[in-house]
Formats: C-alpha cells, sequence, structure tokens
C-alpha cells in the first residue's frame, strides 16, 4: 500500500464520526421511528419478540390543536445487563411515516423531561412495570387518529440480538373542534422542558378565553402543590417553580377557568439539570484538518531528508568509485 494511500486513509478517519451496528447502551431520546427498534440495537434481521406486555392509553377525545396526554405502560420488563428500556409511541406500526408528526401530531414533553416520541430509562434491577407519558398537541385536521407502543431492549446474556414489543390494540382518538369560548393554553405554546440548576426566574404560559389558573406542582411521583397564577399581561400567567439544588423533573399542570367548563392541562415535565457541554463540529473538524496538515508536512521532511541522505550516499559511492579508477 502506497504511503499516500495510507495517508489518505488516516485523513479520512480522522474527519469520520465513530462507526457501529450496534447501541447496547442506548442511543439517547429524540425522535426514532420503528425501524430503530431493531436496528438501533443491532441488526434488525435478527430481532427478536420481547416477552413484556406492552399497553398505550389516554383520552379517547381531543380537541383540535389543543392539548393532550397518552401514556405507554410496558408490564414483565426485561432489560439487558445495563439497564436501558427503550420506548416509542408511534402513529403506525407500517416502519414508515410511523412518526407522531407524520400524522399531525407535536409532541411538546415526555416524562423524561424531553420532548421526542422516543424515551430511554434505566430500569432499576427487581423492577418490572414502567410507564412512560407523553404530552402532545393534537392535529389541526379533526378526523380519527391512532397512536401505537411499543419497546426495545437488549438481552441479559450480553448478546448483540435486539429484543422488540408493541402495543396489540391502538389507542384510537377523536379530534374534534373545541367549543369557541373554551378556556385554553395559546396554541402556539410550548412548555419548557429544561432549566438550569439554582434558577429562580418564573415560568409563563399565554392562553385565550381564560380569567383564572391555578397551578399544580410536584416531583415526579410526590404530592402535588398548589400556587395561583399571576396575570403579568394580556393572556400571559406566570407562576413561581422552587429552585432546584439537584438535578430533577418538576411536573406541572394548570386549570383554566373562563366562561366555558374549566379546562385542566396535562402534566408537564420540566427536566432541572446542571449546565452541560456541547462540541463545536466545525472545530473538531478544523482541528483533525491541521493534524493532518501536521503530518503531511512530517511526512514530506521525512521523505526530502530520506531523499538527499540516498544522494548523499550515491555521491560518496561515486566519488569512491572515481577516486579507485585513478
Amino acid at each position: 500500500m502506497g504511503r499516500w494511500t495510507v495517508l489518505l486513509m488516516t485523513f479520512a478517519l480522522l474527519l469520520s464520526p465513530s462507526l457501529g451496528s450496534a447501541n447496547p447502551n442506548g442511543v439517547g431520546g429524540g425522535n426514532q421511528d420503528m425501524q430503530c427498534g431493531g436496528a438501533c440495537h443491532g441488526d434488525a434481521d435478527q430481532n427478536r419478540s420481547s416477552a413484556a406486555t406492552v399497553t398505550v392509553e389516554g383520552d379517547t377525545v381531543a380537541y383540535q390543536g389543543l392539548l393532550t396526554s397518552v401514556s405507554v405502560t410496558i408490564e414483565g420488563v426485561e432489560t439487558s445487563a445495563s439497564g436501558t428500556l427503550g420506548v416509542f409511541l408511534l402513529s403506525s406500526l407500517t416502519g414508515a411515516n410511523d412518526l407522531p408528526s407524520d400524522h399531525g401530531w407535536v409532541v411538546l414533553s415526555n416524562s423524561e423531561g424531553e420532548d421526542g416520541n422516543y424515551v430511554e430509562r434505566n430500569v432499576p434491577s427487581g423492577t418490572t412495570e414502567q410507564t412512560v407519558t407523553w404530552t402532545l398537541r393534537a392535529p389541526l385536521d379533526t378526523g380519527t387518529y391512532t397512536l401505537h407502543g411499543a419497546i426495545h431492549h437488549g438481552s441479559t446474556n450480553g448478546g448483540q440480538s435486539p429484543y422488540y414489543g408493541q402495543s396489540t390494540t391502538p389507542l384510537t382518538i377523536s379530534v374534534v373542534e373545541p367549543p369557541e369560548d373554551l378556556p385554553r393554553l395559546a396554541e402556539d405554546y410550548r412548555p419548557p422542558t429544561s432549566r438550569l440548576l439554582g434558577e429562580d426566574a418564573p415560568l409563563s404560559f399565554q392562553t385565550a378565553f381564560v380569567t383564572e389558573a391555578t397551578v399544580e406542582y410536584r416531583l415526579q411521583g410526590g404530592s402535588p402543590v398548589t400556587v395561583q397564577a399571576v396575570s403579568s399581561g394580556e393572556d400571559t400567567w406566570t407562576f413561581d417553580l422552587p429552585v432546584a439544588l439537584q438535578p430533577s423533573v418538576v411536573e406541572w399542570r394548570v386549570t383554566l377557568v373562563g366562561e366555558g367548563p374549566d379546562q385542566v392541562t396535562p402534566w408537564f415535565q420540566v427536566r432541572q439539570e446542571a449546565p452541560g457541554w456541547s462540541v463545536d463540529e466545525n472545530a473538531a473538524y478544523a482541528q483533525s484538518l491541521a493534524l493532518f496538515l501536521t503530518m503531511l508536512a512530517g511526512f514530506l521532511a521525512l521523505q526530502h531528508r530520506s531523499a538527499r541522505t540516498v544522494q548523499a550516499k550515491h555521491d560518496a559511492f561515486n566519488q569512491l568509485v572515481q577516486g579507485g579508477e585513478e
């Protein structure tokens, strides 16, 4: 193999992301389609059926463009040694166009304080049941929609074969037009999904047809605390959450009062965490390019020095030969 070939291969490796066919420790929460149930963990052709039971539940009626919640419950949980369990909320099981967003749903938050249809959860040893809840904005078009739950996980023996399971019965939701004066959150309102530890800024939300708002908040699994939201402008309300000193997920919901029937929103999740760090991809690529150029310069210098050494030896040999002939 030529030297230039080696250098070009080294350059390509420096600029390429790490490759791998399996992710036994998970891929992280986000938006994932059904195919990830096999392919994210390994070869989808080697997929095995999970023994867990998957059930999807929620309101069967949702108002057009307004909020609702859907939960996926897994019973008989079995995971790999790492305890990682991936949970999906899907709009179909066809393997194509199966994200909720493909059918008009908008994921606002989930139990992990994220805004994707896919959640990864570390299941403690001995735990056999898990529930993940999503807060969704209903499609803008009325009609009948279905949502499905699915899971994938590894095996206890550490093998690479993924296990996949799905709900046998979908949740069917009828999306209807809301009454004109129904108290509601503003159509473009998106609740925050995270805030920094120590942050004490109040949370705010926007509404329509609301004259009074009462907020409940709680730590996951804890008892709710009730506070009165304060009007801070036309159709805008604020309230305070306690300052968090350690990472946690706080849930909150609001009861909206107006001329129409009172409405209670789904629980929203806010992940409270320490400041994270991120990698600037452009800087990483620039560093890789600089490293490649440095290696190239070193290679050329060694090649030039080697050529001079060979030439010097050749000249010395010629002089020796010429001296002998004399």
